[in-house]
């Protein structure tokens, strides 16, 4: 009977895992949809900081600074979102994503179809092992990218997407894409424009 039982658990759990891993595959259409956009060589070496970017800064980037209070530069008034902004929806996307400080990290299986080389760590250009251990490998570019995040009754999708190389560090961008015919589309490519 115990036995019987265990069996019956161990399936159940294989079947929520694998339930799971679909839906997380799914989650990234958007990501792999927008990775094509940028005619990423799918044969090349790239290296991916495993270590997702965080959400906040998703959050800083479409808001043009931290916290909930949407800012605007007082003297160069332009809404960098043109028009996307929305304070209720905003809020609500805010209040959803700001806690989630549990850190995440990307898997090979996340992107089959590229080359990615996982690293682990944040400022990966700046730590010498790295620089060390990839110097003359002819690999130059690093990925960063977060987890997507849903915006305006899950209409869009947004996520922080950054390309650095050994030369220079890279700049963060916000991708806001929505599905149009099924197929997940740009519709947005902001610039990190904090303002303080």
């Amino acid at each position: 009977m115990t036995q019987l039982k265990n069996i019956i658990i161990l399936f159940l759990l294989t079947l929520i895992s694998s339930c799971a891993s679909k839906k997380h595959i799914e989650d990234y259409d958007s990501i792999n949809a927008f990775l094509k956009t940028q005619k990423i060589d799918k044969t090349k070496k790239i290296i991916l900081q495993s270590d997702k970017i965080k959400n906040i800064q998703t959050l800083r980037l479409f808001n043009g600074g931290e916290g909930i209070e949407h800012v605007i530069d007082p003297i160069d008034k332009i809404d960098y979102t043109e028009g996307l902004f929305k304070k209720r929806h905003w809020e609500k996307m805010y209040n959803t994503y700001i806690n989630d400080t549990i850190p995440k990290y990307w898997k090979k299986e996340d992107f089959p179809q590229y080359n990615f080389i996982l690293e682990k760590g944040t400022g990966l250009v700046f730590k010498q092992d790295f620089l060390l251990r990839y110097m003359n490998s002819g690999i130059n570019e690093i990925l960063g990218i977060s987890e997507p995040i849903y915006y305006m009754n899950k209409k869009y999708v947004m996520f922080c997407f950054e390309i650095a190389s050994f030369e220079g560090g890279g700049n963060p961008q916000l991708i806001v894409m929505k599905k149009e015919n099924d197929k997940w589309v740009v519709v947005k490519i902001i610039g990190d424009y904090i303002y303080r």
